[in-house]
């Protein structure tokens, strides 16, 4: 469990993380079956750190309206907040991610280590599903489910993909709404969103990796319902990677936002 919380625009930060968590995060395998290799990844845009070329899908649900404004701030945080996890720096989140995040942002993205770098590219797509929410007078929480597969290469040159479906995990987020709604009805062809999004809510509690040692009821939930659309292969090597599909509902150039 890594949380980011915040209190009233003030730092109440808690974080710890087992080894065992850890390993449970990069080494567990899931039920997979046979998938078709891909013979190309299409280059990541401008926005998207070079060796993190990694798409995002959302699938709809009901615990979450992607149309609305609540889904628009959570896709723009999420996403930002694992684009800025892997290239360590809050510069690449999105338009306003920083305003919009805890106050100690910076700390909680290189407290949890990136897992690629140049010599260490990755390929593939995250999925996310909301599994349930809490409202109340502080805010709302969302509880997602985090899927995917990603491809890792090892070295230069013809060194070979490792790929591998990704293990389930729940994400929680606390938001609060105030000042100024984040915009309805988002979506287009981008990867990423080409002006401010968040609108005037922010983040007050941020838990990346909501896993414990002994399982709760959101970790076997998200781990027994994949939805069908993540795919579902057998982990492998080979001189290419599993490429990403397209953003899903993705975002839209216009600045305008």
């Amino acid at each position: 469990m890594i949380v980011v919380a915040q209190k009233h625009r003030g730092v109440i930060a808690t974080m710890s993380a087992a080894l065992c968590v850890l390993f449970a995060l990069v080494g567990c395998g899931v039920t997979t079956e046979s998938g078709t290799a891909v013979s190309a990844a299409p280059a990541p845009s401008d926005h998207v750190p070079t060796d993190f070329n990694t798409t995002f899908r959302w699938i709809p649900g009901g615990a979450l309206d992607l149309s609305g404004p609540e889904g628009t701030f959570v896709r723009a945080f999420v996403e930002s907040f694992e684009i800025a996890n892997a290239a360590q720096s809050t510069s690449w989140g999105y338009p306003g991610f920083s305003e919009a995040a805890p106050s100690n942002i910076d700390q909680m993205i290189t407290v949890y280590p990136s897992k690629v770098s140049d010599a260490k590219p990755s390929v593939g797509t995250v999925f996310f599903s909301a599994l349930r929410r809490e409202d109340s007078a502080y805010g709302t929480r969302i509880v997602l489910c985090r899927y995917g597969y990603s491809s890792v290469r090892s070295g230069s040159g013809a060194s070979p993909w490792s790929s591998r479906v990704d293990t389930p995990r729940p994400v929680e987020i606390d938001f609060r709404q105030q000042a100024s709604a984040p915009p309805v009805r988002v979506r287009g062809s981008q990867r990423t969103p080409g002006g401010n999004v968040f609108g005037g809510w922010y983040v007050s509690r941020y838990d990346f990796a909501a896993v414990y040692p002994n399982p709760t009821a959101d970790q076997r939930a998200c781990a027994s319902n994949v939805p069908a659309s993540v795919p579902n292969r057998a982990a492998s090597q080979g001189a290419q990677p599993w490429a990403p599909m397209t953003p899903s509902p993705g975002w839209s150039a216009s600045n305008d936002l």
